[in-house]
């Protein structure tokens, strides 16, 4: 389709479709993103729509290459630009810099979620791999001097901006001051320190099906089917009769347990993540105590990342990405989030530090999940050239 002239009524036609479609993936999510919501919130009919894109698919793709994508791949080259990788930059102008993220606006949270969305949708994920997926892949090259320090580096600051921007878009606790993590991080990228052969520590509990225990059987069955299909479709995709019937069961059995797909959904993430957090502490537990926890920290990076463990990272991701839309699942998280903060704060204050860094730490951990679905090679990369000195820095900095 040719570009329609400068000032005309389709191009202002056009900006309106696209503001009103970044508003609608900002605020309602994918659930927004049809062609009846964002005409409305345009205030025009579908027909401009309709003679523009093919489907949703194609319109949420080129919300994506016009609006969002442009706005992201700039922020986070402001972050590398200043970061402290080759000596640029200084602490204070990477907190300026990622408190875009942390802060961000509607065209940050409408390209968070279309992140999200990618995950399953081709023509969406398409887009984001030929835009930001080949940016990042220029960043974070491996050729050259150094490369593979460079490019973990650079990979690493990446991931702590996506991250970031999901944390901005959780708006749990928005007044935390994450500038001395950043002087911190700065520093770190500054100094990186030689790379070391990682342990061979596969993580296999990521891979076992999720040990819920419930004391029925068939709520077993349907909570693992309940992650199973949110993994491959999506939350807002997936199918109750599908569950149901995944999980040899019925949809009366699911409503007899659950009153709604969301609190079903609700429950399987939440019992999930509990456990979760327990085996993987217990993993990096041990190659911390082996190899310290720079190199327990790479290694943990790795195995998240690996390209067969695509389908467990769209789970969490997806949990991430429904509870920013409704409330009951957002308490739910940020609750969740709230006792593991106070647990760890009592069962090892010394080492437990504050708040900005416990919550650096979920961004980091949700950051290094999102940068595969740009760079699906980044678990190759030697993140402990950055997280030995980063939590050296972190331990000195709060008198540990």
């Amino acid at each position: 389709m040719s570009t329609p002239p400068p000032n005309s009524r389709v191009a202002r036609n056009n900006d309106r479709l696209l503001d009103a479609a970044v508003s609608a993936a900002a605020t309602d999510g994918w659930t927004g993103m049809t062609f009846v919501g964002v005409a409305e919130r345009a205030g025009l009919s579908r027909r401009p729509l309709q003679d523009r894109y093919a489907d949703a698919s194609h319109m949420m793709a080129a919300v994506w290459r016009e609006r969002c994508g442009p706005a992201l791949t700039s922020t986070l080259a402001r972050c590398l630009d200043v970061s402290g990788i080759g000596g640029s930059g200084s602490g204070p102008e990477l907190a300026e810099a990622m408190g875009v993220l942390i802060q961000p606006d509607d065209t940050h949270r409408a390209a968070a979620e279309l992140m999200m969305i990618a995950q399953f949708d081709e023509v969406v994920r398409a887009e984001v791999a030929r835009t930001l997926g080949e940016q990042i892949a220029a960043w974070c090259s491996t050729a050259g001097t150094n490369g593979r320090v460079r490019a973990a580096q650079r990979a690493y600051v990446v991931s702590a901006g996506l991250g970031f921007l999901v944390f901005g878009r959780r708006s749990a606790v928005p007044d935390l001051d994450f500038s001395y993590v950043c002087d911190a991080l700065h520093a770190a990228l500054a100094s990186p320190s030689a790379p070391v052969r990682l342990p061979h520590d596969d993580f296999a509990h990521l891979d076992r099906p999720v040990p819920f225990e419930t004391g029925d059987p068939t709520t077993d069955a349907l909570l693992q089917a309940t992650l199973d299909a949110v993994g491959l479709e999506g939350y807002d995709r997936m199918s109750v009769d599908r569950i149901a019937t995944k999980a040899g069961s019925s949809q009366g059995a699911l409503f007899a347990r659950y009153p709604s797909k969301l609190s079903l959904f609700i429950d399987a993430t939440r019992r999930q993540n509990a456990v979760a957090v327990r085996l993987n502490s217990a993993a990096m537990a041990a190659v911390e105590a082996a190899r310290g926890d720079g190199v327990a920290e790479a290694t943990a990076i790795r195995e998240f990342q690996r390209p067969f463990r695509a389908h467990l990272r769209a789970i969490t991701l997806e949990g991430i990405r429904v509870a920013w839309h409704d409330e009951d699942l957002r308490q739910a998280v940020i609750k969740e989030l709230t006792d593991w903060e106070e647990e760890s704060a009592r069962k090892n204050p010394q080492a437990f530090g504050t708040s900005a860094w416990f919550h650096f730490g979920f961004a980091m951990g949700v950051g290094v999940l999102v940068l595969p679905l740009m760079l699906e090679s980044c678990w190759k990369l030697p993140y402990d050239v950055i997280t030995t000195p980063l939590l050296a820095l972190q331990a000195k900095q709060l008198g540990s």
